[in-house]
């Protein structure tokens, strides 16, 4: 059974019920997760526009997908592969990789938490 990362308590607004979701895998968003697709949260004061490519990708002419997520909200990403490359507001250099059926916290460039599951 994993433990919950101390990041990852006492979160601001509804980053707490999202966690608690992700990780005891209950309600709209812990569904989301039996999907092909993994989620991410901004927990950011700005909208983040969450560009989208395949791990193989290493030209990013063309994303798989991109999703606009407000401030303190959730959005779903997927691609194809075992692993996804994010780049934030399109922005190569500040790429992080994320795997289907799993959820994320962002805090930032360069500062992206997995939220484990209860049963991870």
């Amino acid at each position: 059974m994993s433990e919950l990362p101390e990041e990852l308590k006492n979160l601001k607004g509804d980053a707490n019920k999202f966690v608690d979701q992700i990780y005891n895998g209950i309600g709209v968003v812990g569904d989301q997760l039996k999907v092909n697709n993994a989620i991410i949260y901004n927990y950011t004061d700005s909208p983040v526009n969450f560009y989208v490519y395949n791990y193989a990708d290493t030209v990013y002419w063309v994303s798989a997908m991109h999703t606009l997520v407000a401030p303190e909200k959730a959005g779903a990403v997927a691609a194809s592969g075992v692993t996804y490359k994010i780049h934030p507001n399109d922005n190569k250099d500040q790429e992080f990789l994320v795997e289907p059926h799993k959820a994320y916290m962002y805090f930032g460039p360069g500062d992206v938490q997995e939220i484990p599951t209860k049963d991870s």
